[in-house]
């Protein structure tokens, strides 16, 4: 996403220079200009847990009161990410960053969608924006990581589609083009891929899992990111791919020239 890495290259062009790991609460908040605040965001049982949710107008936000054990609503700010407190325990710091970048995504990037102006009325929503909440965009677990959306894209609802452009845009500040690329080239290729692809065969072979590993937990700790942000982005840039899907971009090469 090209938009989001000239965003890190006016925030800190250095970052586009020599990899390393974004100060994401400082970057939302100072160059972004959205309030970061933390909460225990109320999600109903049997439901997947809320990581995370960006508040575009003043609003009201369901939360857990766990000093008097109860749920109650409480008014939040315009402009307000909120993080929900189980994002920051230790160990899930990667997956803390990425959230709080997801949500800058949906800031950047949706407040047509659910941001309210005053005294206006959407030829779309038939008035319904003036539900409380409705200026609330809530982002659970299952669709941070992934596996709440289809693979098939011709049955994404807009909302997928959303959440999937907060995905891209979150990767691109964590894990710029400029750096992820040369830097996973380097390791693969000491790891033997001459071409600077991981290359996986495509029936399961743990010590090829292994090196997946490896190379995922190298650059989290590179990028700040977790261990499966990292996988992602490795695959969506074409650096991490099947025996299969390399021979069919082979293929296409061939074709092509």
């Amino acid at each position: 996403m090209d938009f989001a890495e000239a965003q890190v290259g006016d925030y800190k062009p250095k970052l586009l220079k020599e990899p390393g790991k974004i100060k994401s609460l400082h970057f939302i908040e100072s160059y972004l200009g959205a309030n970061v605040d933390y909460m225990d965001i109320y999600y109903p049982e049997n439901t997947p847990q809320i990581a995370g949710a960006t508040v575009f107008n003043d609003d009201m936000v369901r939360v857990f009161d766990k000093e008097n054990l109860c749920i109650r609503k409480q008014r939040v700010p315009a402009n307000t990410i909120l993080i929900d407190n189980s994002t920051m325990q230790p160990g899930k710091e990667g997956f803390a960053q990425f959230t709080v970048l997801h949500e800058g995504g949906h800031f950047c990037m949706h407040p047509a969608v659910y941001r309210r102006c005053d005294g206006q009325l959407s030829l779309f929503d038939f008035g319904l924006q003036k539900e409380e909440g409705a200026s609330v965009v809530c982002c659970r677990m299952n669709a941070l990581e992934g596996v709440a959306r289809s693979r098939d894209y011709t049955k994404w609802t807009q909302e997928d589609y959303r959440e999937h452009q907060a995905d891209v845009y979150a990767a691109s500040v964590a894990m710029p083009r400029q750096t992820f690329v040369p830097t996973a080239m380097e390791l693969n290729r000491k790891a033997g891929f001459r071409d600077g692809i991981f290359v996986t065969p495509d029936e399961l072979d743990w010590d090829y899992e292994l090196g997946v590993t490896a190379l995922t937990e190298n650059l989290s700790n590179i990028f700040g990111v977790s261990k499966a942000a990292a996988n992602v982005q490795l695959k969506r840039l074409g650096l991490l791919m099947t025996e299969d899907e390399y021979l069919e971009q082979h293929r296409q090469f061939a074709v092509a020239f």
